[in-house]
């Protein structure tokens, strides 16, 4: 339940800083924000509304508050709140009151969610002042918020109950990541000017480390978030769409090779059988998986790569390089790659010799096919139950897992999960890496409507449950 009176309080308070006495204030605080993007990414400020979209909402509450919280004049006499509450704030409820000097005295940090009650609440932790964490009674947040979701937000406390307030920005983990050191940067050397000021002779002067980091974040920390939120936010915008490829490194094009049948289906069949790396698949017609040696992860080690990798494995942690059936008189090879459907060409071709027919291969890129339609649904009778798909789902990413905390990874410097953990930076990486894992699972999940991949036991295989 909301604080009593709270949307109406901060309506009017809106409309007190609109008038004209404040308009000097608030367009330096949002100068402040926004002045430097014309130069940067020729964007002029007006324009970042169209190119944001429902986004330029969340950016424009973040800024609003930290006007909110500014003081004005030689003194720091003036504040926005502080001139409202004197003038007008007889007509809001207690608690409305509260919660605006609350504002006022608040400061823009960097959280981790660490648990969620969807509809309910958010348990969140403060990365940069460290402490426990804390939950929070949020009914909107809740819902659209994933666990290990990094949000830069404001945690004020009413009548004993943390809140968090209106304006909050969604930051990527790497963009977090990258917050993170900088902010430990300025807090050092932030640190390190306080000590030379307060020295005295034979004196060793004690600072307050969290006073420091208060300090920081206040000073410098609503601009460190909302720049580097709208740096990554633009240039997602502008970037052209990443290269796909497969562990092989090749660019993702998908491929049919088809050879007509001059001889028996039979005799064909027996014939791609023996072919090493063919392996026929279950119950069904002809059809065969073309898998290559190594796991994806491995492979990818092998030829590190830039953009978006597809990977496909099969029980046995190999590559699945393509796929292969008989049908409509025809032998047919489909990959998702040019060099892969030579490859598979050139193998059924010379296995098959006079049996088949010249092949013809074609070709469809990625992007055509995203420009297709969707196909239609299946009928009721042929769906597959949500409970059967759950568990099929389940079991492959059980496997899946089971088998990246052995491989190689690029994210861990070609390290293993089990390797990295082994020293203090490793481990830290390793952590890193679950977190975003469960993040992007939690996504996905709420995005299809269906209940998240429970991740708990990869913590615990890694001996890491207690930094969960």
């Amino acid at each position: 339940m909301r604080i009593a009176g709270v949307d109406q309080a901060i309506g009017h308070l809106v409309k007190w800083a609109e008038r004209e006495d404040w308009a000097p204030y608030r367009e330096e605080v949002f100068a402040s924000h926004l002045a430097w993007i014309d130069e940067r990414f020729d964007v002029r400020t007006d324009e970042l509304v169209d190119r944001l979209g429902d986004a330029f909402g969340m950016l424009y509450g973040v800024i609003l508050e930290d006007f909110f919280t500014a003081r004005f004049g030689d003194d720091g006499e003036c504040n926005v709140i502080d001139d409202y509450l004197k003038r007008r704030g007889w007509r809001e409820t207690v608690p409305a009151r509260r919660y605006l000097e609350a504002i006022r005295d608040s400061v823009l940090s960097l959280y981790e969610v660490v648990d969620l009650d969807p509809g309910k609440t958010l348990t969140v932790r403060d990365l940069i002042r460290g402490g426990d964490p804390v939950t929070v009674t949020e009914k909107l947040g809740s819902q659209t918020a994933a666990r290990w979701d990094r949000i830069a937000a404001r945690l004020v406390t009413v009548n004993g109950k943390p809140w968090i307030t209106g304006g909050l920005l969604l930051l990527s983990h790497e963009v977090a990541n990258q917050i993170l050191p900088v902010f430990e940067d300025m807090v050092k050397t932030f640190r390190t000017e306080l000590r030379k000021k307060a020295e005295r002779p034979g004196e060793d002067p004690e600072v307050d480390s969290h006073g420091i980091r208060a300090m920081v974040l206040e000073s410098i920390g609503p601009r460190l978030f909302t720049q580097a939120w709208l740096i990554d936010a633009l240039r997602h915008l502008d970037a052209p769409l990443p290269e796909i490829r497969n562990s092989d490194g090749d660019e993702i094009l998908f491929s049919q090779v088809r050879f007509p049948l001059k001889g028996k289906v039979a005799q064909i069949a027996a014939i791609i059988d023996g072919i090493e790396g063919f392996v026929r698949d279950g119950a069904g017609g002809p059809s065969w998986t073309w898998h290559g040696q190594g796991s994806p992860s491995r492979r990818m080690a092998a030829s590190p790569q830039g953009g978006i990798t597809l990977k496909a494995t099969d029980d046995s942690a190999r590559t699945a390089l393509g796929d292969v059936a008989i049908r409509n008189d025809a032998v047919l090879l489909g990959t998702n790659s040019k060099e892969r459907a030579e490859k598979g060409r050139d193998l059924l071709a010379a296995h098959l010799g006079d049996l088949a027919g010249v092949p013809v291969t074609t070709h469809e890129d990625l992007e055509r096919l995203l420009e297709q339609p969707p196909a239609p649904r299946a009928t009721d009778e042929g769906e597959i139950p949500p409970e059967i798909a759950a568990q099929v789902l389940r079991s492959y990413l059980d496997e899946h897992y089971r088998r990246t905390l052995d491989d190689p990874l690029p994210a861990l410097d070609g390290e293993t999960p089990r390797h990295a953990i082994k020293n203090k930076r490793g481990r830290a990486r390793v952590i890193e890496w679950l977190k975003y894992l469960e993040n992007a699972e939690y996504r996905r999940a709420a995005r299809d409507g269906q209940q998240p991949y429970d991740m708990t036991w990869m913590w615990r295989e890694l001996k890491l449950e207690g930094e969960r």
